[in-house]
């Protein structure tokens, strides 16, 4: 019962907490009319926020290892998201708005490892499930802030967290099961074994922080659809990341990494040619619903392949295959940002050889694999 109760929980709170965190994106375009600002501003800030709270990750990761309490840890996440969307509503100017992003995500890179430690308690399928949820949240934010937007003003999200602190209440009301904690100390060769994963993880996180940054804007302005339409695309991708992320536990399972590889990266170069193709929205939808297939279908298998490789750190291992690398690969992306994002069709176009070059690399010369 303790350990079902764990996994629902870390299940359910991946849903919730990914769905607030996947407001920003979407409302890119909104922004920059709002507050005017070049794109490449917006964009290397959305980029710098996510990579510096990712980065943290391997912090949290390393202290809920050794800390069996979670209910507090929960409580202080869900209350923290929620007084971060209620600020950007109130933001008065760009760094406002930047500062309200910061603290959403902090609590959001807080809560990845502990959530996956609680899902690997279970086992790796329930690692997938705990994955899917956060990707179904992610999935169904965009298009909900995108509408609510469109017809509210955005000075009223203070509603949309709301939830959030009646949720935070209820969970200290209810009893939380401890997890397995492990007293070790950090050993860098310990964590070094996790450095192929590392790198995977680190150029699939660059090609999907480019491509669900710029796509919005894409959308809007260059091929003048509305930002309603965005944030259904954007949905649209995540919920095809839904089924790729049980599907990638599986196939890894079965063929292995390095084949898993190869065909992840070499689909998400030819769907980004295909999308930067595209002028009928039929086609830009069908090709970015198959990149972010193609994206999610290592995100789980990835998590799985690091809790094997360090059984008994697995929150740690959790935070080197997610925040860690998700923060290095964002990192590059708003460097990246910084020097072509004016330039929406060739930001997005620069990266295919990046992700041909990846399938090379990781499907096909690199040694390591995992069953």
């Amino acid at each position: 019962m303790g350990l079902n109760m764990m996994s629902v929980l870390s299940v359910f709170s991946h849903f919730f907490l990914d769905f607030y965190v996947s407001f920003f994106n979407p409302l890119g375009p909104f922004i920059i009319q709002k507050f005017p600002i070049e794109v490449r501003m917006l964009t290397s800030f959305l980029a710098l926020s996510s990579a510096t709270a990712s980065l943290f990750q391997i912090f949290f990761g390393f202290f809920f290892d050794r800390v069996k309490y979670t209910k507090s840890l929960l409580f202080t996440m869900y209350v923290m998201e929620a007084l971060g969307i209620s600020l950007i509503g109130l933001s008065t100017n760009f760094w406002m708005f930047i500062a309200a992003v910061f603290v959403v995500r902090i609590a959001n890179s807080a809560f990845h490892p502990l959530g996956a430690s609680m899902a690997g308690e279970v086992g790796g399928r329930t690692v997938a499930v705990f994955s899917i949820a956060g990707t179904l949240g992610a999935a169904l934010g965009p298009v909900f802030i995108s509408l609510y937007v469109s017809h509210f003003p955005i000075e009223s999200l203070w509603l949309v967290a709301l939830p959030a602190v009646v949720l935070a209440l209820f969970l200290l009301r209810i009893n939380i099961p401890n997890r397995t904690v492990h007293s070790q100390k950090f050993d860098l060769k310990e964590v070094m074994k996790l450095l192929p994963i590392l790198l995977v993880v680190t150029v699939r996180s660059f090609l999907m922080s480019v491509v669900h940054t710029y796509t919005p804007i894409y959308i809007t302005n260059v091929r003048h659809y509305s930002i309603s339409l965005s944030g259904l695309l954007i949905t649209s991708g995540m919920i095809a990341g839904v089924f790729a992320n049980y599907l990638g536990v599986v196939l890894m399972e079965k063929i292995g990494a390095k084949k898993q590889d190869l065909v992840a990266f070499i689909g998400m170069g030819l769907t980004i040619f295909w999308l930067i193709s595209s002028k009928g929205i039929a086609s830009i939808f069908i090709s970015f619903v198959l990149f972010d297939f193609f994206g999610f279908l290592l995100m789980s298998a990835n998590v799985v392949q690091a809790q094997k490789i360090l059984p008994n750190r697995k929150a740690l291992a959790s935070s080197v295959a997610m925040g860690f690398a998700w923060s290095l690969g964002d990192f590059i992306a708003t460097g990246y940002n910084s020097v072509v994002g004016n330039n929406i069709i060739l930001s997005l176009g620069l990266a295919i050889p990046v992700a041909f070059v990846a399938s090379i690399y990781f499907g096909i010369v690199q040694k390591f694999d995992t069953k």
